[in-house]
C-alpha cells in the first residue's frame, strides 16, 4: 500500500470502522472471465450512515476509491472491480426492514435485505413483491431492483424504476440526498404523520437524480435504504403453460394477453434454460427433464386477489384460452417433465447460495440486453450462428425472455455454461462473449446495463451517451472515488 493508502486505514482503524483483510476481499467473486481489474484492498462495513459519510469523505480526501456491495457472497459480476486502489464498503449486514405500509403497498429496506426475508415478512400483511427469476438467497434485494433486474411480473411495471419509490444514497462528497417523496422536508418519521408515503420516485421538485443512480453499478451514489412498491398478494392460483417448437407460434399470444393486461407472472424459456432453473433442486436430470419437452415454453400464472378471487380467476382463463385457442395453442398444467405449478414457484423463490445458471457446469456465461418481442427469432438465429462458430451446439445454450413494462419491452439473456477450471473453455467464452455482443448491438440489441466484456464494448459504440454519463459523474463524484474506472469515468 502507498502513503495515501496507509492514512486511509490508519484513519478507519482510529475511528473503530470495521475493516476486514484483502485476502477477505480478494476472494469474493465467483467468475473467471473477469481481467484485467484490481481486486479490493479491504473491506469496510460502516455500522450506520454517518459512518458511511465518514468513509467516503476520508476516501475522497486521500483519492481513495470505494465500491459498494449490499449482497452476500458470491459475486458473479464485474460490479465491484474497477481500475484502482479501492475498497469494498459492505453494506450486506444492514438487515432492516424498516417499515411497512399495507395502505399504501409500500415498505421501507436497508441494502442487505433479501428476497426470501421480505417475502416472509410481507407475507404477515398480505403483501409479496415482484422479483427476479430465482435470485440466490443473499441476493440483495436493492442490488437488484437498482440495477433494474426485471421481474417475473411485468403487468406490475409501469416503468423502468419500479418498483424502486424513493431512495436515501450519499454522494462522492459525502453529502446525504433523499430522492422522490423521501425528499420532501423532515424527518420520515414527520412525512408518515402528514400521511406521507415516500412512495414517489420523483423529485425533489423537478429533479430525477434516483433514475441517474440507478444502473450506475455504485458509480454516483451509494444507496442506504429504498422504499419499494409492494403489491397484494395472490388469494388463488392457476399457472399455466405453452409449448411449441417454434417461437414465432407463441408471440402473438403473449403480446394479446399482455396487451389487456391478462395474468400476472409469465416469462419465456427454452428447454434448454428451463430444465437449468429445475435441475438446481430437482431429483430428475438435466437431460430427462429438457429432452421431455418442446424447444420454447411460456409460463403463465393466472390468479385471484381479495376481492371475488374466484371469479377473478375463472374470466382471466376463459379469456387466455380463446386467445390461445385463436393462435393454434393450448394451455396445459404440465409439459413432459415440467410442472407449470413447480415451474412458477422455483422462479419465485431464492434458488440458494450459488446462481442456478451455474448448476449444470459451474460457471455460466449470460449476455443479456433489452429489445422487443417480436425481434426474438432474429437475435436467436444471431445467437445461435456466433456460438456455432466457437463450436457451442444450441441444445448447450438456455434463453430466456422477460417481457417488461407490461411487454412494451423484452429482457433476453442467452446463457452458456462452462468449466469454470479449463483455462480453454474460460478463454472460449471471452471470445464467444466479445463477439456476440458486438454482432447483437449492430442487429439493435440494446445494453442498457453491460458488464466486464459487454460494458467496454457498448459504451464505445455509444460516445455521446458516455460525455453525459461523464457530465453526472463530475457533478455527483467530482473526485471520482466511487468505483473509478467504471463504464471508462
Amino acid at each position: 500500500m502507498g502513503h495515501q493508502d496507509d492514512n486511509f486505514i490508519k484513519f478507519l482503524n482510529d475511528h473503530s470502522i470495521k475493516v476486514s483483510s484483502s485476502e477477505m476481499a480478494s476472494n469474493c467473486v465467483q467468475n473467471p472471465l473477469f481481467t484485467g481489474a484490481k481486486i479490493p484492498q479491504v473491506t469496510i462495513q460502516p455500522k450506520d450512515v454517518l459512518e458511511l459519510q465518514m468513509v467516503v469523505r476520508k476516501a475522497r480526501e486521500e483519492k481513495f476509491g470505494l465500491v459498494p456491495v449490499s449482497s452476500g457472497r458470491p459475486h458473479i459480476k464485474s460490479g465491484l472491480f474497477c481500475n484502482r486502489a479501492h475498497a469494498l464498503v459492505d453494506l450486506s449486514e444492514w438487515k432492516n426492514i424498516e417499515w411497512i405500509n399495507r395502505r399504501n403497498r409500500v415498505c421501507i429496506i436497508q441494502p442487505g435485505v433479501t428476497y426470501g426475508k421480505l417475502k416472509k415478512t410481507l407475507q404477515k400483511s398480505g403483501l409479496t413483491i415482484p422479483m427476479p427469476i430465482a435470485p440466490r438467497s443473499s441476493k440483495s434485494i436493492l442490488a437488484a431492483v437498482m440495477d433494474r433486474e426485471p421481474s417475473t411480473w411485468p403487468r406490475m411495471q409501469w416503468d423502468m424504476q419500479d418498483p424502486v419509490a424513493s431512495t436515501e444514497f450519499v454522494f462522492g462528497t459525502g453529502k446525504l440526498f433523499r430522492s422522490g417523496g423521501a425528499g420532501s422536508p423532515g424527518s420520515l418519521e414527520k412525512q408518515r404523520a402528514s400521511k406521507a408515503a415516500q412512495k414517489n420516485p420523483l423529485g425533489p421538485g423537478q429533479s430525477d437524480f434516483q433514475r441517474v443512480v440507478m444502473g450506475s453499478q455504485g458509480s454516483m451514489g451509494i444507496v442506504t435504504w429504498i422504499s419499494l412498491r409492494a403489491e397484494i398478494a395472490p388469494t388463488i392460483e392457476r399457472p399455466l403453460m405453452i409449448g411449441r417448437n417454434r417461437l414465432t407460434d407463441i408471440i402473438p399470444y403473449v403480446y394479446q394477453v399482455q396487451r389487456a393486461w391478462l395474468g400476472e407472472e409469465s416469462f419465456i424459456m427454452n428447454r434448454t434454460a428451463a430444465a437449468m432453473l429445475l435441475d438446481h433442486e430437482s431429483k430428475k436430470t438435466f437431460e430427462a427433464i429438457r429432452d421431455s419437452a418442446p424447444e420454447f415454453i411460456c409460463l403463465q400464472n393466472i390468479a385471484g386477489f381479495e376481492r371475488l378471487p374466484g371469479e377473478r380467476l375463472e374470466y382471466q382463463l376463459d379469456d387466455m384460452k380463446e386467445i390461445a385457442k385463436a393462435s393454434g395453442l393450448e394451455l396445459t398444467e404440465g409439459i413432459g417433465e415440467i410442472d407449470a405449478d413447480n415451474l412458477l414457484k422455483t422462479a419465485r423463490s431464492p434458488c440458494g447460495p450459488n446462481d442456478w445458471r451455474y448448476s449444470l457446469k459451474g460457471c455460466c456465461l449470460s449476455v443479456f440486453f433489452l429489445s422487443l418481442l417480436d425481434k426474438s427469432e432474429t437475435y436467436i438465429s444471431l445467437a445461435t450462428d456466433v456460438l456455432a462458430s466457437f463450436g457451442i451446439g444450441g441444445e448447450s445454450t438456455g434463453v430466456y425472455i422477460q417481457p417488461i413494462l407490461q411487454n412494451h419491452a423484452c429482457h433476453f439473456e442467452f446463457m452458456i455454461p462452462f468449466n469454470p477450471h479449463d483455462e480453454n473453455e474460460v478463454d472460449r467464452m471471452r471470445r464467444v462473449e466479445a463477439d456476440l455482443t458486438k454482432r447483437l448491438l449492430e442487429a439493435g440489441a440494446f445494453f442498457s446495463r453491460p458488464y466486464g466484456t459487454m460494458a467496454d464494448t457498448v459504451f464505445k459504440k455509444n460516445p455521446g451517451n458516455t460525455r453525459l454519463i461523464k457530465i453526472a459523474k463530475k457533478l455527483f463524484d467530482p473526485d471520482n472515488i466511487l468505483n473509478p474506472g467504471k463504464f471508462s469515468l
